[in-house]
């Protein structure tokens, strides 16, 4: 079950999500996925994709630096 306790996540936190979506993606992720999840501010949508859509200029998205990637301890 999520956490819901409303603290912000610690940075060893922040690391291991980003480790375990780059897992995913390499995984599960197989053309694209669409996801609603529900938070306490009102649903989010996150689109994931092996290809940049053209309504988006490269320049929006942020590389995620590789020392965030791999080892989480």
């Amino acid at each position: 079950m999520a956490d819901n306790s409303g603290a912000p996540m610690t940075d060893a936190e922040i690391r291991q999500f980003f480790a375990l979506l780059q897992r995913w993606c390499d995984t599960e992720l197989d053309q694209f996925t669409a996801l609603l999840i529900p938070t306490r501010y009102g649903d989010v949508y996150a689109t994931f994709a092996r290809k940049r859509s053209a309504e988006f200029p490269p320049e929006l998205y942020e590389r995620l630096p590789a020392t965030w990637l791999g080892d989480t301890e």
